[in-house]
């Protein structure tokens, strides 16, 4: 089974509307990675990071074991669908590997549990989420 395949299934795990491009390969990934979400073509770029270059860098945390991969998600933001796609993969990875995701935004470290949490506010915001969007957007240039 390729590792595509298997990330597909801890997506369809999670119950998420999202299908990766099955062409795509672990070697391979390194740019934007085609996807469907809710059978609407989008993407998000996905990389190779150093997992021990991570690991170094946050002493700090209690991992629990070695990472063995680290994939780095990077979306503009600007499209609500790119970042539903991204939170939707890193959670699905980060719990079929029981692994974490890692936020670089706000330094914040989350483990799978928390990750869904995210994708549900995403999916079905509130009006703070909704706020907070619209002000960072705002910040970025993104609407006026």
């Amino acid at each position: 089974m390729s590792f595509i395949a298997e990330w597909q299934a801890a997506i369809d795990a999670e119950g998420y509307p999202l299908n990766l491009e099955k062409d795509a390969s672990l070697e391979n990934l390194n740019g934007f990675l085609p996807c469907h979400l809710r059978g609407a073509q989008t993407g998000f770029e996905c990389c190779h990071d150093d997992a021990a270059a991570f690991m170094r860098a946050n002493t700090g945390l209690r991992f629990g074991h070695d990472l063995k991969y680290a994939l780095g998600f990077r979306w503009l933001g600007s499209k609500q669908n790119e970042t539903s796609a991204a939170w939707m993969a890193g959670t699905a990875y980060a719990r079929a590997t029981d692994g974490i995701v890692a936020n670089d935004q706000g330094s914040l470290i989350r483990v799978a549990a928390e990750s869904a949490d995210v994708v549900r506010e995403i999916e079905h915001p509130s009006k703070a989420y909704e706020e907070a969007r619209r002000e960072l957007r705002r910040r970025r240039g993104l609407e006026t």
